[in-house]
């Protein structure tokens, strides 16, 4: 007997499964970078902390606390309310690292949902902060839109091609505007960048699996074809106008709800 072969469905599953992986094995080191950095300062703080309270034991085991010391108390008082605001901030970026980690990491097959998107906007931008650290800066213009039907983790592997995409395609300092709207189909996002653009004979190729181009837009590979393909299954449209020189704009419109099999 055969093996029944697999739907179309399933093939684009199986092809997100693995974009998101090699998605996670590049974003890794990154993210582990981007860890060092409040990691670093929760170990010294705590170092810092450790110290303070052995004086504070210092200055109490007496049963009289002279003036100055009380003075050294208020001072080393002040000092760890600075220590534990910053362990707060520490901790928050790492709460925030991780949990965007986990949400672009799962890979749910068929996990039909209603959801903000952008919250998955924002999962891709937190884990791309690496890349675009003192270099690109991300503006967001978001205006309120109704909850998408979709498969969200799908549409999240769409806005990291599009923003990985809009990262490489900037050479040195650049910025990159993330805008949503109402429309009255559906909603639109728009992924605009300030990098070298498309040369007009490559515009209606980008979409081709495996097209890349040396010298411009290098490595797009398989992430815009895949864009398209899982925004064609949500119903949706994906357009792009690009000038060299001057930049790009991605811009995916997305109905409020996914398509219905037709009846027979």
């Amino acid at each position: 007997m055969s093996t029944p072969r697999a739907t179309d469905a399933d093939a684009l599953a199986e092809a997100i499964n693995a974009a998101k992986l090699a998605t996670l094995g590049m974003l890794i080191a990154g993210v582990a970078h981007e860890l060092n950095t409040p990691i670093g300062a929760l170990g010294s703080n705590h170092d810092v902390l450790k110290r303070a309270l052995a004086r504070l034991q210092d200055i109490l085991a007496d049963e009289v606390v002279e003036p100055d010391e009380l003075e050294e108390v208020r001072r080393i008082v002040r000092a760890l309310d600075g220590v534990m605001r910053v362990n707060d901030l520490a901790m928050e970026r790492v709460g925030r690292l991780i949990s965007s980690l986990r949400s672009f990491g799962r890979l749910d097959r068929a996990d039909i949902d209603r959801v903000d998107l952008r919250e998955g906007i924002d999962t891709a931008v937190t884990l791309l902060q690496h890349e675009m650290r003192d270099r690109i800066t991300v503006e967001r213009d978001y205006a309120e839109l109704p909850a998408v039907e979709c498969y969200p983790h799908q549409l999240n592997q769409v806005f990291m091609n599009l923003l990985l995409n809009a990262v490489h395609a900037i050479h040195g300092k650049g910025r990159i505007t993330i805008r949503t709207a109402q429309a009255a189909d559906g909603v639109v996002v728009e992924v605009t960048d300030t990098g070298i653009g498309i040369a007009a004979e490559n515009l209606n190729r980008i979409f081709e699996p495996g097209f890349t181009t040396k010298g411009a837009r290098v490595g797009m590979g398989l992430g815009l074809p895949m864009a398209r393909q899982i925004v064609d299954r949500h119903g949706g449209r994906v357009s792009v106008v690009s000038q060299p020189g001057q930049g790009t704009t991605f811009r995916v419109q997305l109905p409020l709800s996914l398509p219905r099999p037709a009846a027979h």
